[in-house]
């Protein structure tokens, strides 16, 4: 279980990542996110920061649903690095009734998206939906997210709005919805993504990758 764990979130979310675009921190969240995407690609000695930082984040502005959902992501990558398989379970179970809890106030709380605030290139309901799902499609299947994050997956990438945002932004959003689509075997569906992908930036280093693992599946 542990090395299931330490490869769906560490050499996935690493290829992935690592080629997210680097937006301007304009916020201490946004600085937070960037912290966060490090210490999902690899960087240990940043999991134990960006969970403290976000944990008082939510202290002093109160919880929402963005800053639940990568707070409990952050706490699965804290199950990824244990050493013990009880402590990493312990971890990633809490981690996921985080997100859980992120996800049912982002559908008790709508807010239309002209008024959210936009975090690393898309709105914040979009980031906290990606965030999610990622992480709940990553995970092996013993933890029971996996439908429900590929769930997400297919609602969020359908709304038209979510084609309007920045594809520079979207990217890596595409990717993981792409790679979840092949663990499914949905094939027609991931080739529908990468047909996007490929309307939008043929030559982007996320669309490549998805053309190959489509290639490889």
């Amino acid at each position: 279980m542990k090395k299931k764990i330490t490869y769906r979130l560490q050499v996935v979310l690493f290829s992935m990542l690592l080629l997210a675009p680097a937006f301007v921190l304009a916020t201490p969240l946004e600085e937070m996110i960037s912290q966060y995407n490090q210490a999902a690609a690899g960087d240990k000695t940043k999991v134990d920061t960006v969970y403290q930082q976000l944990e008082s984040l939510i202290e002093r502005e109160g919880a929402k649903p963005v800053t639940l959902a990568y707070l409990g992501s952050a706490e699965t990558l804290k199950g990824r690095d244990a050493w013990m398989p009880w402590t990493a379970m312990k971890y990633v179970e809490q981690g996921l009734a985080k997100i859980d809890k992120g996800l049912n106030l982002l559908a008790a709380n709508p807010i239309p998206l002209q008024e959210q605030q936009v975090l690393q290139g898309v709105p914040e309901s979009y980031l906290t939906q990606a965030i999610s799902a990622s992480t709940y499609t990553l995970l092996p299947d013993m933890f029971n997210r996996f439908e429900r994050g590929y769930d997400i997956y297919l609602s969020l990438l359908a709304q038209p709005e979510f084609s309007q945002a920045p594809f520079a932004a979207t990217a890596w959003i595409y990717g993981y919805a792409i790679e979840a689509a092949i663990r499914a075997e949905d094939l027609p569906q991931a080739k529908t993504w990468l047909a996007v992908m490929e309307r939008n930036d043929a030559n982007h280093p996320l669309t490549q990758k998805a053309r190959v693992s489509i290639t490889e599946a």
